[in-house]
Order: structure tokens, then C-alpha cells, then sequence
């Protein structure tokens, strides 16, 4: 595959009738049905409802993230105008490791106990390239770039050394090395304190304008959607079933959920 990135004229992500289920037992029970929307570049999509409605899943089928009990069964996902959901592994990987990432809703779960920080990080910009001291010296500018104020303390450290808010501020600076063109953040200030995730939030915002990157925001918050998101989506029961700018969704819902 070629590592030019994608088309910036196309959508940054593009969900189709999108269908998904997961084996259960050897059947398959549906957990997505036609889901469709789109995000331009630049722009931040949030993705709202209930716990269990779809949410994080379809954040996870659109990267083609998904278990191996998982399976598409329909519809069709783009990114700058290629098809994921056509790719091979291969391209999956290079797409991943070069124009999307994802930042999970619990930072412990994405990050290796026994690697220090700096190691972690500096190992995402070898991922795209750069020679190992080089990669060490980006991931302390990224450290740096995500509001942390002694990164070579904090690069000496393990996880399990770090505050919650700490870490998921490491895991943003992880997923931003390759400086990619769709940011996925699933749930990112879930457990945090009200304090830090503002900080947290405030960082999202500043990144968001300096790399220009197209932003898909899964939350429970709407209050976090309202002041972070462009657009919004409403899902529920597997299926998206209002968007539209947030504006006029807060102040004026057309479905009764």
C-alpha cells in the first residue's frame, strides 16, 4: 500500500448502513444495524447514548478493531475516499499506524505494565519511522506537548507510577506520534475527577486546532459532547437515529429518545 496519506477532500471517516454482529454460541446476534454518518476533516463528531446502544462498537468496526467473534455483515466504511473495510491486514496496519488512532476509555488497558513510559511512546514514532534517538527525543516533545511538566521524570516511570489523569494524557501523546488525520477518543475522561478532565478536554481542544485532525468523541456526557463537538449523533438500540449540529439537537430533538 502506498503510505501517501489519504484524500483530504473526502470525509475523514465515512459509515455507510453499516451492519455488525458477534458469534454468540455459533449465532450471530446483530449489535449495529445500518448505522451511517460522516465526519469532514477537522471537525469533531460526537457520538452519544445509553451504555450498551453501540457506541464504542462502532468506533471499534470502523478501524476494523474488533474481536474475533466480531463480524461486518454490511454496509461499508471510508476514510479520506479508501475503504476500510476492504483493506488487508497489512494496509489495516500501516492506516492505523499512520493516519487514525484511537484513545481508549480506560488508559491502563492500552498501555504494557512492564515497559517504562518513555520506552512506549518513543516505540510509536519508531512505528512511523523515525531512528531511535530520534524517537526518544520526539516522545519527550510529546510529553511535553500534552501538558506534562517533567517528561523525563515521567518517562522513567511505569503506569502503574502515574495518576489517571496522567495517564491518559500519555496515552493521547502515544496516539497523537503519528499526527493523524481521525482521532478516535473513546470515553476519554471516564474516571477522572471533574478537575482533570477539564484539563484533559482543554488539551483535546488545543490539539484538535494544531493538527487539524478530524475528531469522532464517544460520551455519556452531554454536557462534554455540547462543548467539545461540532455535530452529534444519537444512538440507540444499535442504530443512529438523529444527527445534526449540536445546536440544533440539544435545543430542538426531532426523536423522542
Amino acid at each position: 500500500m502506498s503510505s501517501i496519506r489519504s484524500d483530504d477532500t473526502e470525509p475523514a471517516l465515512k459509515i455507510e448502513d453499516l451492519e455488525m454482529s458477534y458469534i454468540v454460541r455459533g449465532t450471530p446476534r446483530e449489535v449495529l444495524r445500518g448505522v451511517s454518518f460522516e465526519i469532514q476533516p477537522g471537525e469533531a463528531f460526537g457520538l452519544v447514548g445509553e451504555s450498551g446502544c453501540g457506541k464504542s462498537t462502532t468506533a471499534y468496526a470502523a478501524l476494523r478493531y474488533l474481536p474475533s467473534t466480531g463480524r461486518i455483515t454490511g454496509g461499508r466504511v471510508t476514510a479520506g475516499g479508501r475503504v476500510l473495510t476492504d483493506m488487508s491486514n497489512k494496509e489495516l496496519r500501516e492506516f492505523r499506524a499512520r493516519e487514525a488512532s484511537m484513545v481508549y476509555q480506560d488508559p491502563v488497558q492500552a498501555v504494557n505494565p512492564v515497559l517504562k513510559i518513555g520506552q512506549q511512546v518513543a516505540e510509536c514514532f519508531e512505528i512511523v519511522g523515525h531512528s531511535k534517538a530520534a524517537a526518544k527525543a520526539r516522545a519527550f516533545e510529546a510529553l511535553e506537548q500534552v501538558r506534562i511538566a517533567d517528561p523525563g521524570s515521567v518517562a522513567d516511570r511505569y503506569p502503574h507510577q502515574l495518576s489517571g489523569g496522567m495517564l491518559q494524557r500519555v496515552v493521547i501523546a502515544m496516539a497523537l506520534a503519528s499526527e493523524p488525520a481521525l482521532l478516535v477518543l473513546d470515553e476519554p475522561t471516564t474516571g477522572l475527577d471533574a478537575t482533570v478532565e477539564a484539563e484533559v478536554l482543554d488539551l483535546v481542544r488545543e490539539l484538535r486546532a494544531e493538527f487539524n485532525a478530524a475528531i469522532l468523541l464517544i460520551a455519556h456526557n452531554l454536557g462534554v459532547i455540547r462543548t467539545m463537538c461540532d455535530r452529534v449523533g444519537v444512538m440507540y438500540a444499535g442504530r443512529v437515529v438523529e444527527t445534526g449540529l449540536v445546536e440544533e439537537v440539544f435545543e430542538s430533538p426531532s426523536h423522542p429518545y
